[in-house]
Formats: structure tokens, sequence, C-alpha cells
């Protein structure tokens, strides 16, 4: 099971931390037995101090103080240099998979649902046991969640399309293996508050985590951390559609999605997962449905969270897969497209991160996982024809992306 945190929980690291006034009476008692208890030591002499590691039971961080401590009314004020030695987090060789889906459909009345309902909610009925293996093996594996869960609420008006799932229907996504839903979309909200906060409640009652939405903008913008031994992985998710604000933007009072039209905020939670985490990943709902072009925004943005300290951008939203750009080294996935959404014939994908290495020295590989949408299903594409032809067309619609023959794709020079 995976172990996580949310951002507030790691402000107090795991560290040495200075006990310091038994450590100055021991070193000044050593001065004392070594001088035959003559003068007192030099004001300009430091004092350096050992770190003892404070217990877990401690609720008050031990606090730096560059004041002296008095130990006698006639002993002279001693100066005190200290250092915070910082722990060291330890070196574990790893290999780790984290998996990405694009849109997944299990509101109600939705084709792909009523197939999965009507094969007594049969996983494999609707996904592929390849595509199912690797989602379930990911070490990570993050979807894109775009409806709420809920039985409540009234419809947001003005909106053309309106979606909601029973939740008991996450069930779906528990089974495939997923670990992180992504509810930054624009059908987060389609039934207002209550279907966001039941959504919230629902979701909280898994194993799984959420990020981008929440009760408030603290929350709903809140960066989530997912341990793994040897590595920290730092999840952002935002939604940059509907230029006209029909789903909610979380507030600092109200609930919503974390809307990131304007991207202050989202550039500042990539600084901040910046200097908590190894590997910082953003999500983000963004583009045009339906067309496999690039808003202007996309490339400006996607580069600009990767100049902020993003090491992967994956986005989605879009309907149909886009393309892969590497900038400063670092892969942009633009949209991936549907995953399992409706009953149409497309290509789609699942897409993986593999981190090898340590946590000072990683080597970060994409792969795409080539599949196929139709008929409400989702399925690997094995035919080596069929994917030399999907491949070829993803490097058409790139930038600088080469793919190989087992789908790893690479920076070209």
């Amino acid at each position: 099971m995976l172990c996580y945190n949310e951002k507030s929980d790691l402000t107090m690291k795991e560290g040495l931390y200075l006990k310091k006034k038994h450590l100055l009476i021991l070193a000044l008692m050593g001065v004392f037995c070594l001088t035959g208890c003559q003068d007192a030591p030099d004001p300009s002499d430091d004092i350096h101090v050992v770190t003892i590691p404070v217990t877990e039971n401690s609720t008050e961080p031990m606090v730096k103080s560059d004041s002296a401590e008095s130990f006698s009314d006639t002993a002279e004020t001693i100066p005190e240099t200290t250092e915070l030695i910082k722990e060291t987090k330890p070196e574990i060789p790893f290999d780790y998979t984290i998996c990405f889906t694009g849109d997944i459909s299990i509101e109600d009345g939705a084709w792909t649902t009523q197939k999965w309902i009507n094969n007594g909610r049969d996983t494999f009925a609707c996904f592929d046991k390849t595509i199912v293996e690797h989602m379930r093996n990911a070490d990570i594996c993050l979807a894109d969640n775009e409806f709420p869960y809920t039985t409540r609420g009234t419809p947001t008006y003005g909106k053309d399309y309106i979606y909601r799932a029973n939740p008991e229907n996450i069930s779906l996504m528990e089974d495939l293996g997923v670990d992180v839903l992504a509810l930054a979309n624009n059908h987060m909200y389609d039934y207002g508050e209550q279907g966001l906060l039941d959504t919230l409640e629902t979701i909280d009652n898994t194993d799984m985590m959420r990020v981008g939405a929440g009760k408030n903008l603290e929350e709903a913008s809140e960066t989530r951390f997912v341990e793994l031994d040897g590595l920290t992985v730092a999840f952002i998710c935002g939604t940059r559609v509907e230029w006209e604000e029909l789903t909610k933007g979380a507030t600092e009072t109200e609930a919503g999605v974390f809307r990131t039209v304007d991207p202050t905020l989202m550039y500042q939670r990539v600084r901040e997962a910046r200097e908590e985490a190894d590997l910082v990943i953003v999500y983000i709902h963004w583009g045009i449905e339906g067309v496999e072009y690039l808003e202007d925004y996309q490339e400006t943005v996607g580069k600009e969270l990767i100049r902020q300290g993003a090491d992967a951008v994956i986005g989605n939203h879009t309907h149909c897969l886009q393309g892969i750009e590497f900038y400063q080294g670092k892969p942009i996935v633009y949209s991936l497209g549907n995953f399992w959404f409706n009953s149409r014939t497309q290509d789609s994908v699942l897409a993986e991160l593999h981190v090898t290495g340590t946590r000072s020295d990683y080597e970060l590989q994409l792969q795409y996982v080539p599949a196929l949408q139709s008929e409400c299903t989702i399925s690997y594409i094995s035919d080596p024809n069929l994917q030399y032809q999907y491949f070829r067309h993803l490097e058409n619609i790139s930038r600088n992306v080469s793919f190989d023959e087992n789908g790893i794709c690479t920076e070209m020079e």
C-alpha cells in the first residue's frame, strides 16, 4: 500500500535537531577540567554541538537560537555557533513505474458504465487483461475522474453535458489498481457543491488519494505526496478549460476545483513541491476537444511548469491524443485523450513514467502502452504493424520525439 502525505504533513521532516543545553554544560565542564578551573573560555571560541535525534513523541520543534545561556551568576556569557544538520535521506536503488490514464467514464447512464454493469461489473469485460496488468503492477497509477460521485445535488446551470456517478461505481477504480484520482476538470461541479463534497467523502473512504479539488482553495490546490522506498513523488493537478467559469473554482472559503486559467498559484505550488519532493509531476486539464493541434497556452504553460521545477507535465481533456514535446530534457505530454470514455473507435494510451536509479541520480523514461478504445472496451494494440502505424502517427503530431518498437519515447537531437 502506498504511503502518502499531504503537503502540510511534510513540513516537519524527519531530521536531526540540536539539544544544546546539556551539551553546553558538558562542554564547559570539559573546559574547566582541562584548564584547572582557571579562566573561563575565550568568548570568541566557538562551541561545536553534536546533533541528537528528537524523539517521536516530541510535539514542539527544536528552535535554533543565537542567544547565549548563563550557567551561574558569575560565569561570563559564552557565544555559541551551531549548525542545523539535515538528515541525508538514504540512497536506495529503485526501479519504479508511474502510469497515467486519460478520460474515464463510469457516470450513470453512460454506455461504458452500462456495459460494465450488464456484465456483472466484470472489469475484464471492458478492460483488456494486458492493460489491467499494467495498471495494477504500476507503483503509482493516476486516473482522470471526470464526474462527481453522488446521488444528490442540483445540475449546474448553463452546461451542455452534466455527469454524475453512483458512489458504488468507484469500485471499478479500485479494481483497476488506481492510487490517485485527478479531480481538476470541467465536470467535477456538475451537481454543485453537494455533488463535489459527496465526491470528496466517497474517495476519502477508500485507500485512494485525490488531488485537484477540495473544500476550499487551500485544499483544492494542495500538492499530494507519495512516499516510495527511496523516492518522494509530488502530484499537482489543475484545470485550464472553461474561460467562462461554469465549473466552480475553489476560493478561500468555498469548495471547487483548482482552477488555473491564471497559472500563478500553480507555479507557486510547483516551486514549493520542488523543495520537498524528488519527482514533481503536474497533471493538467487543458486544450480544445477533438483536435490534435495545440493551443498556444498549452506550450507556454507547459514549458513554464518545467522551468518552475516540474519533472513531467501530463495533459488531458481533448478526448483525442495530442503530441509530446521534450523541454529541457523533460516530457510534456499534451493530451492522453480518452481512455475508457465512450463507444467510439479511436487510439488511446496508458502512459508510463519509469524512474530508475537512486534519489540523487535517477533516469526518467517515458513509455506509451498503445491501446484502442472501441465499443466501450479498451484493448492493448499487440499487432506489430498496427503498433508501427500508431507510433509513427504520434511522431508526426509531436515536436521532437521518436518511439522505438517498445513504445519508449526519447528526445530527438
